[in-house]
């Protein structure tokens, strides 16, 4: 469906584009006895692709559920903190979006304002406006200079002054964002932190060191949620009146305890506490958690987490739902004619497309999950919350574990499956391991039968090393094109720039030291080892597949 209702080229060519010709699509059965498709060039986009996002998602929890587990063992304590805005069915997603997590900084003519070093400037929202307000960062000392008026200069120092973050040792922050859609107040973004507390920092939490941990008082960790409850709100407040949430509660027996419903927190200080155990071991809905997060880390590669897992949540029957279920329903209704009232959701087909598209235009760009600068290194972590990152957890994640056997078909056969939309029905045969209907599967419904075929573990592999070994090669080959055009682009320029009185020994001269110049940087770029995933993250595209009218 997504093929289909996307107007993201990556989300339109996801899963049916062929990533190698030679090769064509393997589905294979993994040693833990689930279906995985290789082969295919994969979008990576964590907020509209439900198979790309479960595969990110699950790789960020692993990343975030070690980062957690580790600060705690060190002598840390965590705060989850959830934040929300008042919406209603007036509220336009793209706006309060942006109020709570920033957005693009636009010139009059609607161009990206750049900063000096070339990258675009963004207009903070909310949440980065809580991570550097004073009473929360505190203040650097400050010198300040004058002239009197005999000529003379005097000076005088501000002391620096500490904010909250000192008092409770907040080390960094994990920010997870996610969306619902409810029948009755229309969207409602919001977030998820991980806030990593208790840590005595030599330095800042982006550039320091954390030098040992201690107990925050009780004190301290009130006074920063209530002034986090209060500025919250305030800030909200000052966007739009309408998006403030409420500060205080009357409803009897609510969660909230009477604090409002803007902000809750929960501070952890075991990897047995009840409130990591439901935020790191939550698998899926209908499912106990484990009894502890500890005993829960060797099914981490099935465990969702409900700070980063958006894409296990359901929403609530006919009332509520996710982005992701605003494409299940239009399935339902297009593709399988279920009867509307008993698919799951709410909305017609004509109004899912528009909400699906008003959540395209308003994530587009955004990052689910992003990690504060520095955190990942007070958890001896590396990585990065890039893009690229994310689609790497893609294609390794396809090949991760062992296949015990499976089907290779052509891409005339593949294609032949997509186009009846028929991948799931692929998968059920193939994790039953009755590889041999697979084939009977394709000839029914229009494919030819030897364009299948069964393979081994043994074979598997083969082809797999195999595939690899023309993707890398054919990467390697378009990185090196893409240099030498932009080296000699440069080298362009760089002729074009030479003064004109130069004499032509000079002249010469000149060209010699900038073709040296391009030799030596190519040679530089051949000798630097270059990071290729699994599967390339820029494959060459296959001739996409045209959209079909359901």
């Amino acid at each position: 469906m997504l093929n289909r209702l996307s107007k993201i080229d990556a989300c339109r060519g996801c899963g049916v584009r062929i990533l190698d010709p030679e090769t064509g699509v393997i589905t294979a059965r993994s040693s833990r006895g689930y279906a995985v498709t290789i082969g295919l060039v994969r979008c990576g986009r964590i907020w509209f692709c439900p198979e790309c996002s479960a595969v990110i998602r699950r790789g960020r929890t692993e990343e975030l559920k070690t980062g957690a587990l580790r600060w705690l063992a060190q002598g840390g304590i965590l705060a989850v903190v959830i934040l929300t805005a008042r919406h209603n069915k007036k509220t336009l997603l793209d706006r309060l979006a942006a109020a709570q997590w920033g957005e693009p900084m636009l010139n009059a003519r609607g161009e990206p304002v750049l900063d000096r070093s070339g990258r675009p400037r963004r207009t903070p929202g909310a949440y980065q406006r809580m991570l550097t307000d004073p009473a929360f960062y505190g203040r650097p000392e400050a010198l300040s200079f004058w002239e009197r008026k005999d000529g003379s200069f005097g000076m005088s120092v501000r002391e620096a002054e500490e904010g909250h973050r000192h008092w409770i040792g907040y080390a960094g922050m994990v920010r997870a964002s996610e969306v619902t859609r409810t029948l009755d107040n229309s969207w409602h973004p919001h977030m998820n932190l991980l806030a990593f507390l208790g840590g005595r920092l030599d330095g800042t939490p982006a550039n320091g060191t954390v030098t040992g941990y201690f107990e925050p008082t009780a004190e301290a960790l009130a006074a920063w949620e209530k002034w986090l409850r209060e500025f919250w709100t305030e800030t909200l407040r000052q966007m739009d009146p309408s998006w403030a949430p409420s500060k205080e509660c009357d409803i009897r027996d609510c969660k909230c305890g009477g604090k409002g419903h803007g902000v809750v927190v929960k501070f952890i200080r075991s990897p047995d506490d009840e409130a990591l155990i439901e935020y790191l071991t939550k698998v899926q809905d209908g499912k106990p958690p484990a009894d502890s997060v500890a005993a829960d880390l060797e099914a981490a590669g099935a465990a969702a987490m409900e700070t980063v897992r958006a894409d296990n949540k359901t929403g609530r029957g006919h009332k509520s739902m996710t982005p992701f279920q605003i494409l299940y329903r239009l399935w339902d209704l297009e593709v399988r004619g279920t009867n509307p009232k008993r698919a799951e959701g709410y909305g017609t087909p004509a109004q899912l497309r528009a909400w699906w598209a008003e959540y395209e235009t308003a994530f587009a760009g955004r990052r689910a999950i992003e990690w504060t600068r520095g955190l990942r290194g007070h958890v001896h972590l590396v990585g990065d919350d890039s893009d690229e990152t994310n689609l790497n957890f893609v294609y390794d994640g396809a090949a991760k574990d062992p296949l015990t056997g499976g089907v290779v078909m052509t891409g005339d056969a593949y294609a032949t499956v997509e186009r009846a939309d028929a991948e799931k029905d692929i998968e059920d045969v193939v994790v039953r391991e009755c590889y041999d209907s697979v084939s009977d599967l394709v000839d029914s419904l229009g494919g030819r039968a030897d364009h299948v075929r069964v393979a081994t573990a043994e074979e598997l592999a083969d082809i797999q090393a195999a595939m690899l070994e023309r993707v890398q090669t054919k990467a390697a080959k378009r990185r090196a094109e893409a240099l030498l055009l932009k080296l000699r682009g440069e080298l362009a320029a760089a002729l074009e720039a030479l003064p004109d009185d130069l004499t032509p020994d000079e002249l010469k001269t000149a060209h010699k030291a900038l073709h040296a110049e391009l030799l030596r940087k190519l040679a530089a770029a051949q000798k630097k080892p270059a990071a290729v995933p699994a599967q390339p993250a820029q494959p060459e595209p296959a001739l996409e597949t045209p959209a079909r009218t359901p």
